[in-house]
Parts: structure tokens; sequence; C-alpha cells
């Protein structure tokens, strides 16, 4: 009988391996996209909520607001992210503790947390006349939102750097959950005042980097100080790249609302609304991108090209395939969810919602090869690509006219300037090999997961 159960039991042990061997994911994908799943039903009932509370002029303000803070927030700190990670898991990699490293990082992120906040401070007025309705409690929120993301970002990177996806996933759905209910509270209490409404998304990364590191153990660990540039050797063309296509991401938000001063006071708040359900395939990409890069540099340092190439290509043939559908489902199925989540004074069109959508999936392809060519130590390809594509967007914009479809195709422009630029590098980057090398990237980290 156990004989016969054994003979049973291997061509299911052979179909996991082979759906384990043709899964374009990513070791660990899996539960951050279990977190960021939350994240997401818990950002769009948040928006929903504020919509409702908010008159259209203050939603519009709001959204200002959460472009800036994630623009700017993510910009200056997912390379200070990047670079805990891979020297952190340089370090595991050679068994030596990771604490002066992240006490370094801290330092870092704090140096741009202040910087940023001096030059919000500078430009306070034009913020508040042209972003924030005249209202000027949104500005210390944005200053505290971004400490915010610095300390979530230096957070990230320990946990990925170390494996600790489970705690990933915990930031990711606890940041969502604790926004939920806090303007939950605030609409149960009938706040209409947008100040609460911005001090909400400021603190929710604060919460949920608490909860998140509050079980984890070992993450510190003492050991030797950091060499002279052991955090800073790409930290320059990350932060160029990041944040140029942080900014990108956040740009049409920030230009709707640029423009349309005077014309159309809620216009922001639609254009924000319409990317929250546009955006739904790129923001369930941030599971693949946890680690990714860890793994693509594991197999640049072991010299394994091919199945480096090999899962790259599945990974966006994916992307582009699964893109094309929800293209669709966004141009058919799109007004109808913004109907159901939003008021319907916002909801956009099918048309609207489908160049939304396709920009997005551009931008998905294209930060897989970007981080292959940061993988392959082409950071500056990486970073130049994105300055290129945020250009597009600039000068595209501007030569526009009907407000949204000038917008929008302004971003789907920018993704396919992205995407044809990292392939085309890609390639190159490929053609010329370089040699196998010792771990130095987040390499031994996808070691431990896969």
């Amino acid at each position: 009988m156990s004989g016969l159960s054994a003979v049973r039991s291997e061509p299911t042990i052979s179909v996991v391996a082979t759906l384990r061997e043709k899964n374009p994911l990513p070791a660990g994908a899996l539960p951050v996209a279990v977190g960021l799943a939350i994240n997401g039903a818990a950002t769009y009932a948040f928006l929903g909520i504020a919509s409702r509370a908010l008159d259209g002029a203050d939603y519009s303000a709001l959204s200002n607001f959460w472009a800036l803070l994630f623009g700017l927030g993510n910009g200056a700190m997912q390379p200070l992210e990047q670079e805990v990670a891979r020297s952190v898991s340089a370090r595991r990699a050679q068994g030596i503790g990771a604490g002066p490293v992240v006490r370094q990082a801290a330092v870092i992120g704090g140096v741009f947390t202040v910087v940023l906040c001096v030059a919000i401070a500078l430009g306070r007025g034009t913020l508040e006349e042209r972003q924030f309705n005249g209202t000027g409690s949104l500005v210390p929120a944005l200053m505290l939102g971004l400490a915010g993301f610095c300390v979530a970002h230096l957070a990230r990177g320990t946990l990925s750097s170390h494996g600790r996806f489970r705690g990933y996933a915990v930031f990711f759905a606890g940041e969502g959950l604790y926004r939920l209910v806090l303007v939950g509270l605030l609409a149960f209490l009938g706040a209409k005042v947008l100040g609460p409404y911005g001090l909400v998304a400021a603190i929710a990364p604060f919460l949920a980097m608490g909860t998140a590191v509050l079980s984890e153990r070992d993450l510190l660990d003492p050991g030797p100080d950091p060499d002279r540039g052991e955090l800073t050797r790409n930290l320059g063309w990350l932060l160029l790249g990041a944040g140029s296509l942080s900014l990108l991401l956040q740009s049409g938000t920030i230009a709707v609302g640029w423009y349309a001063t005077g014309i159309d006071s809620a216009a922001a708040g639609k254009f924000l609304s319409g990317l929250a359900i546009a955006r739904v395939p790129l923001f369930l990409f941030q599971a693949v991108l946890a680690s990714l890069l860890p793994k693509l540099s594991r197999l640049a340092a072991q010299g394994s090209y091919d199945e480096f190439h090999r899962g790259l290509r599945r990974l966006v043939a994916a992307i582009l395939a699964l893109g094309a559908v929800a293209t669709l489902a966004a141009a058919l199925l799109g007004p109808v969810a913004m109907r159901i989540v939003f008021k319907d004074s916002l909801a956009l069109t099918g048309r609207d919602l489908a160049m939304m959508t396709a920009a997005s999936v551009l931008m998905m392809a294209a930060i897989c090869l970007d981080q292959a060519l940061i993988a392959l130590d082409a950071h500056s390809r990486m970073a130049l690509g994105w300055v290129a594509a945020f250009a597009t967007f600039v000068v595209a914009v501007a030569l526009g006219s009907e407000l949204f479809w000038r917008v929008e195709l302004a971003l789907v422009l920018s993704g396919t300037v992205a995407l044809v630029w990292m392939y085309a590098f890609l390639n190159e980057r490929l053609r010329h090999r370089p040699p196998a090398r010792a771990l130095s990237l987040a390499e031994a980290d996808g070691s431990l997961v896969d």
C-alpha cells in the first residue's frame, strides 16, 4: 500500500516541481502579494471614504498631497532601501552583522528627510496655493509623512535582505489597515476638515513599521563599521533613477492639479481616483519587486546568464499579456468600478482608464528591465532611462490641449520610452556579459529563500 502511495505521489511531485520551475515570479512574491492586496483594498476604501467626506476641491488637494508624498518619499527613500538590501545581504553572505550598516543608512535617510523638508518649507506658499487649496496644515503633514517613508523604507530594506518576507508583507497590510481604521474614525466623527485626512496618511508608515518589526529578531546584529562607499557606491545613480521614476508615477495627478487651477478644482481628485483603479496591476507588481532584484543579482553574480535572460523574458511576457487583459478590463469595467468605490462625479470614461492602465503596464515591464540593469551593475543606464522618460512626460504634457487626454498620452509615451530604453541597453549589456563575481548585491537573500 505504501509503495502504491509512493508511486501515486511521484507524478504530483513532478507537477509541483515543473510548476515551480516555470513560475515566472521570484521567491517571496506570494506573501508580499497578500500584504499588498490588503493594502490596496484598504487604499481604495481610504480614498472612497475621503472622496465622500470632503468636497471636490478639498479631495483634489488631498490627491495632490498624496501624489507629492508618494512621489518624493519613494523617490528619495527607495534607493536607500535598495542599498540597505544590497549591503546587508552581502554581509550576511559573509556572516557579518548588519547593525552598523542600518544605523549608517538611518543617518543618510535623516539627511535626505531634512533636505526635502527644507525645500518644502521654502516652497510652502506655492504648495498651499497651487496644490493644497490653501490648507496650511498639509505642509507639516507632508514633512511628517516623508519622515515616515524614511523609517519605512529602512525597515523594508532590512526585512527583505534577511528574507523576512512575512514581516515585509505585514508592513504593507498594516499601513493600509491603519489608514483605513483612522479615516473611518474621522468619517464616523463627521470630520470635514482636510488636515486630519493628510495626517492619517502621514502617520500610517510609522505605525506599520512598528508592527512589522515587532516580532522580528536578529535584524541588527553587531559587526564592523561599513567601509567607505559600502552604502553610497551607486546611491547617486539610484537616487536619480528612482527619483525620476517615482515622480513620473505621480506626475499625472500633480500635472492635472497644476494645469487645472482656476478651471476645475476637482480635476486632480478625479485623476487620482482613476489611477487608483487603473494601477491595480502596478500596485500588486510591488510584490514581485521585493524579491526580483535579489534573484537577478544572484544569477548575475554566478554567471548564470541564460537562466537570467530566460526568467526575465518569461516575466516580462507575462506582464505584457496580463497587462493587455487588464487594459481591456479597465476600458469595459473601470467606469463601473469607479462609481462603486467613489462618488459618481469622480467617474472617468473607459478611454481614460484604458490609457492609464496601458501606461502602468508599460512602466511595469520597464521596471522589470531596470532591475535587470541594476543587477548587471548598469546603474547609470537605468537612471538615464527614467530621466529620459520623465523628460518625455514634461514635454508631451506641455504641448497638449485637452487636460486629461494630454496627461494620459504623455504617460503612455513616457512608458514606451522607458521600455524601449531599458530593452536596448539591457541587450547591449548582455552582449558584453561581465564575468561571474563574488556575491555583492542582494544575491544571498535570493539564495536563502529559493
